[in-house]
């Protein structure tokens, strides 16, 4: 078995999401395979939407599902900060605009590298995607 170039990590909200997601069985293969490609590829996986905050965002059309993430590049892990139905573009678009807005104040609260690489190490505050999908 191979290592994973990009660890993929998210917090207990999105972990709920996706595990409510996978549950219906149209989701679940979309969301395996989004996992797989981010561990396997990383940023080039997704849609860059902004370059200051290096917000990414994945999306499929049939259903309209939608992921975003965020790729710390000193430890190249690959952060989901959120994963939803698209309804509409007003919607995207306030999503979009939350989620910028956590990333910011994430990244100013752990803004200080040593403190930010602290928190990915612990095991109750996020979770590895391949541990997830166990």
């Amino acid at each position: 078995m191979t290592e994973e170039k990009y660890p993929v990590v998210f917090d207990e909200v999105i972990r709920i999401k996706l595990q409510k997601a996978i549950e219906k069985s149209e989701f679940k293969k979309i969301i395996i395979n989004w996992l797989d490609e981010l561990e396997c590829n990383g940023p080039i996986s997704g849609k860059l939407l902004d370059n200051h905050l290096w917000l990414y965002e994945m999306k499929n059309k049939h259903p309209p599902l939608r992921l975003y993430f965020y790729h710390q590049k000193s430890t190249n892990k690959i952060i989901i900060f959120e994963c939803e139905m698209k309804t509409s573009e007003q919607k995207q678009q306030k999503t979009i605009n939350k989620v910028k807005n956590r990333l910011t104040k994430f990244l100013n609260l752990y803004g200080c590298i040593p403190c930010f690489l602290n928190f990915l190490k612990h095991p109750e505050a996020v979770y590895r995607a391949a541990y997830f999908l166990k």
